[in-house]
């Protein structure tokens, strides 16, 4: 096996060396996005019961007002803030998400960590954009050439999330390269997450915690902790841990990086469903044949969905009794669709799962283990037999939302608005709407951060 060249220093050196004279206006267009979009959904989750458990926990920590929670008017420490906007902005399950690459959903924890950091250090929008930016670019590289963690039993958001959050926050710290290295190697031994921990409180808490570890990994590293240099390329370091040994190509980890941005080509994806994104073809196909053919669920005598064996195995459900437990069951993403016509929060919350209606749509899905869809599912037929025997079906290929695609500007904004409302007022809504869009000329992150309290 050929000595792999220095990952995590080329890395380093990149996040170290690059300005945004090198980040094109459609990767800062989409970076700008995915911020508000995250913000949102962080806004939207304060009214959750896991973020209840969660606020309640940080308070009892003892606040210090270094950094603010989204949403509340609560202050604590970088970390804390960091763990809270973090969890809550994956609480929901609404955040963006890679349709490519396996990386999860990044910006909850990228975000979730850097805010936090830039309130309390004062720096300007430019620098959170330009941390963002470099938090999604390395990561994807990583993963793009690696093999699905998630074979492994991994749940990729916190593996991934870890590093990103890290490399944000050490470019708001304006780390030099031995430092850089030092923080991906303590965030690379707080990195982990266990994916059958789906449908529960812990799936949040895993990007909560990814954004304090990358929090926490850049502070203690500004400081002089240290740790291996290699962490990525090394023996036994992150890369054959998570993968299995010479598994990645780390010739192109570090090859072409930023040339373009992942950002730019091929994108993150921005949901469209408040659900987990192996559920939206289905939820697409739904939402057509019901609008096409106007079908009311009276009428409904059964729906069918066909999967691939691994994703029949994870989002299969025989029954689903929370609404946790929905956003992550095909058949009862199947079920709403035609039931209601549309996906939204509240579809997902335990008291709409259990309504009797409910689970009358419910028991009428069957969910089809087909092994001629090739995995992890790039299309998805859908089918509805109607109690005259009028059968309906419709194939799904390529989600809304998807890069392929795309979500445009005014439906994220208005994705935004919908979500901010829940906590916040119109007038700070818009605020926050301009002051993202502007987001290079803010001075100080602060302002946009005091817009965030209801």
């Amino acid at each position: 096996m050929a000595t792999p060249p220095p990952v995590t220093d080329l890395l380093a050196r990149f996040v170290n060396d690059t300005d945004m004279s090198t980040m094109s206006g459609k990767t800062l267009a989409e970076a700008k996005l995915h911020i508000l979009d995250t913000l949102g959904v962080a806004l939207a989750g304060v009214s959750t019961e896991v973020a209840a458990i969660a606020l309640d926990y940080c308070q009892g920590l003892g606040a210090r007002n270094e950094s603010s929670i989204w949403g509340t008017p609560a202050k604590a420490s970088v970390s804390t803030a960091a763990f809270a906007n973090g969890l809550l902005a994956h609480a929901l399950d609404y955040d963006d998400w890679d349709a490519f690459i396996h990386v999860g959903h990044p910006s909850s924890m990228i975000v979730g960590a850097a805010l936090p950091l830039a309130e309390h250090l004062g720096a300007s929008g430019q620098d959170l954009l330009k941390a963002y930016v470099l938090g999604i670019e390395v990561i994807c590289k990583i993963a793009a050439n690696a093999p699905n963690v998630q074979d492994r039993g991994f749940h990729s958001t916190p593996v991934f999330g870890s590093l990103g959050a890290t490399i944000a926050c050490a470019s708001l710290l304006k780390l030099p390269v031995d430092k850089i290295k030092a923080a991906l190697g303590v965030a690379a031994s707080g990195a982990g997450g266990i994916h059958r921990q789906q449908g529960s409180m812990v799936k949040p808490f895993h990007a909560g915690n990814s954004a304090r570890n990358g929090a926490e990994a850049a502070l203690l590293a500004s400081k002089g902790f240290t740790a291996d240099a290699a962490i990525f390329e090394a023996p036994r370091g992150f890369c054959d841990t998570f993968f299995g040994p010479d598994t990645c190509d780390y010739e192109k980890m570090v090859a072409d990086i930023g040339a373009p941005y992942f950002l730019d080509s091929p994108g993150i994806g921005l949901k469209w469903h408040p659900c987990s994104a192996p559920q939206f073809l289905a939820a697409d196909a739904a939402l057509q044949l019901k609008r096409q053919h106007k079908i009311d669920i009276a009428d409904v005598a059964k729906m069918e969905v066909s999967i691939p064996p691994k994703r029949y195995a994870r989002h299969y459900s025989a029954e689903v009794k929370t609404g946790l437990r929905g956003k992550f069951a095909i058949n009862y993403v199947v079920a709403m669709c035609f039931l209601d016509g549309k996906l939204e929060i509240a579809t997902f919350t335990d008291e709409k799962v259990n309504e009797p209606k409910v689970q009358d749509a419910f028991s009428k899905v069957q969910v089809i283990c087909d092994e001629s869809i090739p995995e992890p599912g790039p299309y998805c037929p859908v089918s509805v037999e109607l109690k005259d025997g009028t059968r309906h079906s419709y194939t799904a290929k390529i989600a809304k939302g998807d890069p392929r695609n795309p979500m445009t500007e005014e439906e994220v904004t208005e994705k935004f608005r919908g979500n901010a409302r829940q906590a916040i007022s119109q007038k700070q809504t818009e605020a926050v709407v301009d002051a993202v869009k502007r987001i290079e000329s803010v001075d100080n992150v602060k302002t946009i951060v005091n817009l965030l309290k209801p």
